[in-house]
């Protein structure tokens, strides 16, 4: 791909040129209030599984059973394809509303144990899959290629910038009144966010006829391209060492690390994913203010790198100060990995089959469930710092290699 001869300096208004579009603010809006009340109940979730079992691998198989509706991410591709995306997107976020406030009655009234927190887990999973690739797709056919990163870097900053309040509020209620008001907490989060998308969000103009009705061969269709574009399969393959090797500790293993290695306790595993959250914030910011920039290939590998190399160091420590600083500069190398991931996706494929491409993608990061219930068994066997050590090494090393082998990505994106 030719260098893009239009790109501008860095400016803070190239990169919010995208929230001038009332459409896009309602749906970014939206956005950070969803991830909030989803960050939130990803904390309390998994501090109740901790403390139901006292088991790494128990509060790994939650998070695996929470995070594998995102094996059926190609069926949310073609969904985005064909139907609806901003309706696609109101009915996810009201049901996840009502799973939200189902769970947290249960709570309250004491009819709550391990297996109900994995099943409500796995079912606010199964409500996500269609909504990231919608959610992508509706963005772009919102501001176009021109303001695409930094309108996907605007989105991934509402998502991480979520884990800064959101998280820590949901750790300091659990300290302060249990984890049945937390609960409540992080149900709150949704009804704006679904509030938000009953806006008028008009006049988005996108191709129709892409899909030919079989959902097998459309299926089909999505892998294909993203199989002989090389540039797409190495951001599938990096994608998916991340997941394999990197987020499963950060999804799981972080309140194992407040309560028995940095012995912080819940106010301090709220904090932990807060500063992890303002780390990708800034992160994304930043990338935001560099508009239609060349070198997005480059920034993914490098972030995927640094964010690799950070979390070994954050395995090491046991000192809550240190590991602060850690978990913020992960997040600040971990934003370069998210905003180009679905930026780069999204540009290399063809406009009639975003959405299945996009499919394909979350079917990468659905592999992050194996992956956790195998670092589950490594974690009670060789302790989670070990573990955590061991898979950061392993994903510099893997996406380096990555690298070499795909002169694609490094090109002038």
């Amino acid at each position: 791909m030719e260098k893009n001869s239009q790109e501008k300096p860095f400016t803070l208004t190239s990169g919010i040129a995208p929230l001038r579009d009332n459409r896009f603010r309602y749906l970014w809006a939206s956005s950070a209030f969803f991830f909030s009340g989803y960050w939130a109940q990803t904390v309390v979730l998994g501090w109740l599984a901790f403390e139901l079992t006292n088991s790494e691998f128990a509060v790994a198989s939650f998070t695996a059973a929470r995070f594998s509706p995102m094996l059926v991410g190609p069926i949310g591709g073609i969904l985005a394809d064909r139907i609806d995306r901003l309706k696609t997107l109101r009915t996810s976020v009201i049901i996840t509303l009502v799973i939200g406030l189902v769970i947290a009655g249960m709570a309250t009234f004491g009819h709550l144990n391990y297996w109900l927190v994995v099943l409500v887990g796995f079912i606010g999973g199964l409500t996500q899959a269609p909504l990231m690739p919608v959610r992508f797709t509706l963005m772009m056919d919102i501001v176009g290629k021109q303001h695409l990163s930094s309108a996907n870097a605007l989105n991934m900053a509402a998502m991480f910038g979520s884990r800064i309040i959101a998280p820590a509020g949901a750790g300091w209620i659990i300290s302060s009144w249990g984890p049945d008001w937390a609960l409540w907490y992080s149900a709150a989060w949704f009804l704006p966010a679904w509030l938000l998308l009953l806006f008028p969000i008009t006049g988005i103009t996108r191709m129709t006829n892409s899909v030919n009705g079989r959902l097998l061969s459309d299926l089909i269709e999505g892998f294909s391209i993203a199989i002989h574009n090389r540039a797409i399969g190495a951001v599938l393959l990096a994608t998916i060492a991340a997941n394999v090797l990197a987020f499963p500790i950060l999804q799981a293993f972080l309140p194992v690390f407040a309560e028995e290695i940095l012995n912080v306790g819940a106010s301090g595993l709220g904090l932990l994913v807060s500063m992890n959250g303002l780390g990708a914030l800034i992160g994304c910011l930043l990338i935001s203010t560099m508009g239609d920039f060349s070198g997005k290939g480059k920034l993914y590998l490098s972030g995927t790198i640094s964010f690799g190399l950070l979390l070994a160091i954050f395995g090491y420590v046991d000192q809550m100060s240190l590991a602060i600083i850690i978990i913020f500069m992960a997040g600040m190398a971990s934003s370069g990995f998210g905003v180009m991931q679905s930026t780069l996706m999204l540009l290399l494929s063809p406009e009639e089959a975003r959405g299945r491409v996009m499919g394909v993608l979350m079917l990468s990061i659905g592999t992050q469930p194996v992956a956790l219930l195998i670092q589950g068994v490594l974690a009670n066997t060789f302790g989670v710092s070990f573990t955590t050590i061991a898979c950061g090494i392993l994903l510099s090393i893997s996406v380096l290699l990555i690298a070499w082998r795909s002169p694609e990505l490094r090109k002038e994106i």
